[in-house]
């Protein structure tokens, strides 16, 4: 499970060890030599075994061969010569070799086994991780940091692909030397020089001269991710060793799809809970709705039942027609602003365009609302400028407009207030501006501000649905509106952003003198 020295060396160094390792049994051997004579020398199943323990089978058989060869040319009768002259020393030089193959392949076994053993020992924490339940991103970084000390590597990461076709991102990545382990950045081109790919069931044969391994993270629907293992140098990958990265590639594999489907499963829920509020909110504002329009209606519907039974008395006055056309005004009104609601929703409000003065427009909207503000001792102030701003808009619609922004300002500006209405050409476009000196708009109210049947502290003036009807209508002009408030008490100020004419005609489809909402 810990380090394996052996494996961070180079595919030559083994080798290397294998000669080295000869070369010191034969001086050690022409030291004993006089003592010793025996042929071969027990000092070649040293470098045998060494060779063996440090790189395996194969520099094994050639610290036997160079053993051999090294007995027939030095020791052996006729020395200098690799001629066996002799049948008996033919026999222990045989015998040497087959022994000392056995020693190595035995040796070689128990050291991969050994290896295999503390792979197994790694592929299972990195599973007790795994269904521990930890964060995803923990797991991913203790199997690269697992990966790089089991095989004695430099660099190990792991890489996750999103599934929707975008190039693999970097989960976790370390640089393991000197038995240090630090996180570390790769470019994702790297994984473009794998000298070996490993995916499921795929053949794997030790291989040298790897610098770069890719194993496939794969999950039901198909690859998830990556695995690599990179070398600063090229060396010997056993076929343990791809199986092993195979089963770290399945542990995540199965970690994936799990934390996947866990958050599939949550964004089921919340949708299913957001579809829940929205259902109760809906039902809640058809609630409030059914006890605004009651609230509303039950006024002046009460005094044209009283006065309409006087009227069959004959009690007839000023003050009576007064009642009943103020009553019959106010019916209209709210059943004009519910029939535009449903118009809107239903996407069957149509605008009767053709080129106006903006200003001219609002003036006019203004003088109707004069009384009103007059009686509450209001002043009432317009600063439309001396450019005429041209638009494209239904007059009819846009007076609604102004007469919906500022008859609020009215009726939320206490007696001795202010409303400034100001019309200015910015940026190529109209903005008319409504400010007051009223009751503001709280923090907490203003993004909902334009939500049909909200209204603030739950007052119960109206149905809440002028503004709501003021924003589509802007937006069906292709314009804006929006609202601001330095909080209660401290007034507030409406903005509304049109189109000039030239762009006017584009935004409402290139000309066209009907518009309709969608």
């Amino acid at each position: 499970m810990g380090h394996d020295p052996g494996r961070a060396q180079s595919t030559a160094a083994p080798y290397a060890v294998a000669l080295l390792a000869s070369t010191v049994a034969l001086a050690l051997t022409f030291l004993v030599w006089p003592r010793l004579e025996t042929t071969p020398s027990p000092l070649f199943f040293a470098a045998v075994v060494v060779s063996s323990c440090y790189g395996g089978v194969r520099p094994a058989l050639l610290a036997t061969a160079l053993a051999a060869l090294a007995t027939c040319y030095f020791f052996v009768p006729p020395v200098h010569s690799l001629a066996i002259e002799s049948f008996d020393d033919a026999l222990r030089v045989g015998m040497f070799v087959l022994v000392a193959v056995l020693t190595g392949s035995l040796s070689a076994a128990r050291r991969r086994a050994e290896a295999e053993r503390g792979q197994q020992a790694v592929v299972a924490e990195v599973g007790r991780l795994a269904l521990a339940g930890g964060e995803l991103s923990g797991l991913m970084h203790q199997a690269a940091t697992h990966v790089a000390r089991t095989l004695g590597i430099e660099y190990a990461a792991v890489w996750e692909l999103p599934g929707d076709g975008r190039a693999a991102s970097l989960r976790a990545a370390v640089c393991c030397r000197g038995g240090m382990v630090e996180d570390v950045t790769l470019d994702p081109d790297v994984l473009s020089d794998a000298s070996l790919l490993i995916d499921d069931g795929a053949n794997l044969p030790a291989r040298n001269g790897v610098t770069l391994v890719k194993v496939i993270i794969r999950g039901p629907e198909g690859a998830l991710g990556v695995v690599s293992a990179h070398a600063t140098r090229p060396r010997r990958l056993a076929s343990h060793d791809g199986h092993f990265l195979q089963a770290i590639a399945h542990v995540l594999g199965e970690a994936i799809t799990r934390k996947r489907a866990e958050e599939q499963r949550a964004a089921l829920l919340a949708r299913e809970r957001a579809a829940r509020a929205h259902a109760e909110a809906a039902s809640r504002a058809k609630e409030d709705l059914l006890a605004t329009v009651s609230h509303e209606l039950r006024a002046p519907l009460a005094q044209l039942v009283t006065w309409s039974r006087l009227l069959r008395r004959g009690k007839v006055d000023e003050t009576a027609l007064e009642a009943i056309d103020r009553s019959t005004r106010t019916l209209e009104r709210l059943a004009g602003d519910l029939l535009d609601v449903a118009r809107i929703t239903a996407g069957k409000l149509s605008l009767a365009i053709r080129p106006l003065v903006l200003g001219g427009t609002v003036s006019g909207a203004l003088d109707a609302l004069r009384v009103a503000a007059e009686a509450k001792g209001i002043a009432l102030e317009e600063d439309l400028g001396a450019e005429p701003l041209q638009v494209l808009a239904d007059p009819t619609r846009l007076q609604q407009v102004v007469w919906n922004l500022v008859g609020n300002a009215v009726k939320f500006t206490p007696l001795g207030g202010r409303v400034l209405v100001r019309l200015r050409r910015v940026h190529g476009r109209a903005r008319l501006t409504i400010t007051d000196t009223g009751r503001g708009i709280s923090a907490a109210f203003l993004p909902h501000v334009f939500e049909p049947f909200r209204q603030a502290g739950g007052t119960q003036q109206g149905l809440g649905l002028g503004l709501a009807i003021v924003r589509e209508l802007v937006e069906l002009h292709g314009g804006t509106v929006c609202a601001e408030s330095a909080g209660e008490g401290r007034g507030a100020r409406f903005t509304v952003i049109l189109p000039l004419a030239p762009a006017a005609t584009e935004a409402l489809g290139g000309g066209s003198m009907t518009a309709c909402a969608s």
